[in-house]
């Protein structure tokens, strides 16, 4: 019995959030991806049976984003989620034919993290108001991520059980339910303890929002759209405008790690949680700037100094 493109489709999702443990992120932008690859579909023709779809189906479609979608980036997201989906249901026998051979991802350039400049993380730091029970977590939120390197998804999911009473280390759960260690600095343990000496609800959320409406509806918990907002404030405040994302403190936390470890990409990636050593590229391409321009530095130093004769 043939399966249908939206049966295909439902199974996947299911295993992507049930078994693989994906973020509702992620399988909410791999269902949009394939809602618009059957819409396509569609269009081309009737039938939606999968043991009808063929490899022009899927070159027709590469043909249709090429042209229909600017960004590189975008359109490499659309092929990844449909190559992803055709590959699982081949390795389930959903399938007969494993189509996802057949798709070819457009070359991306590769674009450099951006972590905040020495001089403005220091700013920044130093910078922070503490003074309201708002301006507490802030700080917090802020010393944290940069701290830990953790992405936001991670941080916003703790509980305030979760800080330790004594010592530095903590466990957080990433991307597929693994689990790690990270560490707070001496200077994010104090900002975490200053907050949580200042709230007076009984939220089990370690981060939470200061909205009266939410607060009636018991949604307590910041939420990333919270997170990112409280970063927008913090930047225009204390003038940190290289600060743009709270993803911008992990780029910051794995760079600073590796120029303090000598280059230790293995530990780096333990830290960040990073299940390729290849995503941590970028972060070595701006350490090797970095060492190259201070070399740069010391040589024109040296020749600058006053020669004998």
């Amino acid at each position: 019995m043939s399966l249908d493109f939206p049966t295909a489709q439902d199974e996947y999702l299911g295993w992507l959030e049930l078994e693989a443990n994906r973020s509702p992120n992620t399988v909410r932008a791999y269902r949009g991806e394939l809602n618009r690859f059957r819409e396509f579909l569609s269009e081309r023709r009737h039938s939606l049976q999968m043991d009808e779809l063929t490899y022009e189906d899927l070159r027709a479609y590469q043909r249709h984003l090429a042209a229909s979608v600017p960004r590189p980036a975008s359109r490499a997201r659309s092929l990844v989620a449909i190559r992803s989906w055709l590959r699982w249901l081949a390795r389930e026998n959903l399938i007969e034919i494993d189509l996802s051979n057949r798709i070819t991802l457009p070359k991306l350039e590769q674009r450099l993290p951006k972590p905040l400049p020495p001089d403005e993380l220091s700013h920044l730091l130093a910078a922070l108001p503490t003074v309201t029970p708002l301006e507490k977590r802030d700080r917090a939120l802020v010393h944290f991520l940069i701290s830990t390197g953790c992405r936001i998804s991670e941080a916003l999911s703790l509980d305030r059980t979760d800080v330790p009473k004594q010592g530095h280390r903590l466990i957080v759960t990433g991307k597929g339910s693994k689990q790690r260690a990270v560490y707070l600095t001496g200077q994010a343990k104090v900002a975490l303890t200053d907050y949580l000496d200042a709230r007076e609800d009984a939220s089990l959320a370690l981060f939470v929002n200061f909205d009266r409406a939410g607060a009636a509806r018991g949604e307590r918990r910041l939420t990333a759209d919270g997170a990112r907002h409280i970063v927008k404030r913090v930047r225009r405040s204390v003038g940190a405008w290289a600060f743009k994302s709270p993803h911008v403190a992990r780029h910051t936390a794995a760079t600073s790690l590796l120029e303090v470890t000598g280059g230790d990409v293995r530990l780096v990636q333990e830290v960040l949680g990073h299940a390729n050593l290849n995503t941590l590229q970028g972060y070595t391409k701006i350490v090797d700037a970095r060492k190259q321009d201070a070399y740069q530095r010391y040589e024109r130093y040296l020749e600058e100094l006053p020669h004998e004769g």
